[in-house]
């Protein structure tokens, strides 16, 4: 594909779309309405931290290869 000048593949200005010049892509506002009460994001908040997840979840193997390690009264010898 060659253009009569090199790097210019646009339309002309003249036959340029709307999107193309100046138009904005969008308006910035979302469909959904009105944003929540504060009190109903507390309170999904707080929900989530009761019986969301753990911030440090224990590994399966953890207990055991404690119990591995762990010193005894008893002496080996």
């Amino acid at each position: 594909m060659s253009a009569p000048y090199p790097g210019r593949q646009s339309p002309d200005p003249e036959r340029q779309s709307g999107a193309q010049l100046n138009d904005t892509p969008g308006t910035g506002k979302t469909s959904l309405g009105s944003h929540p009460s504060s009190d109903e994001t507390k309170k999904a908040s707080d929900e989530f931290q009761s019986h969301g997840l753990t911030s440090n979840p224990v590994h399966p193997l953890e207990k055991i290869e404690a119990d591995n390690y762990a010193r005894t009264s008893r002496h080996p010898w």
